[in-house]
């Protein structure tokens, strides 16, 4: 799939002054077999490019286009369609079920997707060092538990396009390793790309381009 930014630059930050290198009003293409990093300072609006693209927020001008036809030209199925086949995504709001354990969460999410066997699943919790939490409640698990719990389930869905946003701000340089190690393989597994956001660091991400706002 090919994504077009023609011109867009979020509403809320209509007033602000951009530094020559950001793609906010330019014209960028993205391809979903690419690999991309998306940088910028706080505030800058990463949350609201990843919005976007996945079509979850409309508060811009200019338009974005999917293989050609913009995110409004699209019907609710044409869109539900994407979002389960061809875009997956983790928001900074991972909005885990609280009362639910870790692996309820995850079969969730599996169940509509059967993207998974149950041996798979328990294999990708165990390489997130999670398999002691794994019969935990969701709202007692730490921040960063909670995050690799997002990193999974974001994987659990045939997607051509895997949207991240900042999904390594609460783990430890281990645990960072780790979960790009299983985001690497499961895109390579789909041919599929991904989309990372950060504050800076790469984390020793080897990605395809990096975006800057």
């Amino acid at each position: 799939m090919r994504i077009e930014f023609n011109n867009v630059i979020p509403t809320p930050l209509n007033d602000q002054t951009y530094f020559t290198e950001s793609a906010w009003g330019k014209k960028i293409e993205l391809n979903t077999d690419k690999t991309y990093l998306l940088t910028s300072e706080s505030g800058k609006g990463k949350s609201s490019f990843i919005s976007f693209l996945y079509g979850s927020r409309t508060d811009y001008t200019g338009e974005i286009k999917l293989n050609g036809k913009r995110w409004e030209e699209y019907s609710l199925n044409e869109r539900s369609e994407l979002r389960s086949k061809t875009l997956s995504y983790l928001p900074q709001d991972i909005l885990l079920f609280p009362q639910l354990t870790l692996l309820e969460n995850l079969i969730i999410k599996n169940n509509l997707t059967h993207s998974k066997s149950e041996q798979e699943l328990k294999q990708h919790i165990d390489t997130l060092g999670l398999s002691s939490q794994i019969n935990q409640k969701a709202a007692t698990l730490s921040k960063g538990q909670q995050q690799r719990v997002g990193i999974l389930r974001a994987l659990l869905q045939p997607f051509e396009f895997v949207l991240l946003d900042e999904p390594f701000s609460h783990l430890d340089l281990t645990n960072i390793e780790i979960a790009i190690q299983l985001i690497e393989d499961v895109c390579s597994q789909n041919k599929a790309g991904y989309l990372i956001s950060t504050l800076g660091p790469k984390h020793g991400l080897t990605v395809s381009d990096t975006i800057y706002l």
